[in-house]
């Protein structure tokens, strides 16, 4: 039990629009749960091309949750995409992998294409941490 009531006492807001691509559903409604009660912005995509689709026409994430192993593409294939995309945003928006699994080999791409990572299923501390590297700060 403490170890559950730990993982829930991470309850401060994160000010931060956060794009979630994955196909699954539940894990849609796990991390939309997650996100939603640190207050964080949360928009959805179901595969690499829609995240692309949302990214080129928004502009305005903070970071990017993308699953690895996703039907029509891939968050390798579309963060390649992204990556060799000339504009800085699209350079620099952060995209954390989330990945069932972790290869060496995955590993090395992972880092190649310039993600970082989360294994699934996730702690939630270690998502909180790395995602408040990324929330905007309040001007004053």
């Amino acid at each position: 039990m403490e170890i559950v009531n730990n993982l829930y006492n991470v309850e401060e807001g994160l000010n931060i629009h956060v794009l979630v691509v994955d196909d699954n559903q539940i894990n849609r409604l796990l991390i939309d749960k997650v996100l939603s009660k640190w207050g964080a912005s949360i928009d959805f995509a179901g595969n690499g091309l829609e995240a692309i689709e949302k990214i080129e026409s928004n502009r305005d994430y903070d970071v990017v949750l993308m699953d690895i192993h996703m039907p029509e593409m891939g968050g390798i294939e579309a963060t390649r995409m992204l990556r060799s995309k000339n504009e800085t945003y699209f350079q620099r928006l952060p995209i954390i992998a989330l990945t069932a699994s972790m290869l060496t080999s995955e590993r090395s791409v992972i880092e190649e294409v310039g993600m970082d990572y989360i294994i699934k299923p996730f702690d939630r501390k270690n998502l909180y941490e790395k995602l408040s590297r990324f929330q905007k700060v309040e001007k004053a």
